[in-house]
């Protein structure tokens, strides 16, 4: 199996799907994006921004650091994270499992953004909520 083809890509930042946002904001009522695509500032910036009390729809960079992003979890009312099935990894084990209030595989691949071809992984949308909250 040639590695390469499967596991890498140019970049580690994939464009949402507008009908997959769309359908997700419609269900949650997202106030705050800390991973927008086209953002003009570090990308790590919005690591340090309070997601107290906000809404939180998050398709963080697929790298390493998707760890980092997930740990900040529990912060909002509710946070809702696009990012790749990797269930072997860490990450899922340690912080998705036990944590999330709710994981939806998503069926068959996306294609992200304007791409023509389907993703070369499978997604998830993972979905936190702060106790007590709906």
């Amino acid at each position: 199996m040639n590695r390469r083809v499967h596991f890498s890509a140019v970049s580690d930042r994939w464009a949402t799907p507008a009908d997959t946002y769309a359908a997700l904001n419609d269900e949650f009522h997202f106030d705050f994006d800390p991973c927008p695509l086209d953002a003009t500032e570090n990308g790590l910036a919005s690591l340090f921004v309070d997601w107290g009390g906000k809404r939180v729809f998050c398709n963080p960079p697929y790298g390493p650091g998707i760890a980092t992003w997930l740990e900040r979890d529990l912060e909002a009312d509710v946070s809702v994270f696009l990012i790749p099935a990797r269930t072997d990894t860490r990450w899922f084990h340690d912080i998705v499992l036990p944590k999330a209030k709710e994981i939806r595989f998503i069926r068959g691949r996306l294609k992200f953004g304007e791409a023509t071809n389907s993703a070369p992984f499978p997604s998830m949308v993972v979905v936190f909520e702060r106790c007590g909250e709906s």
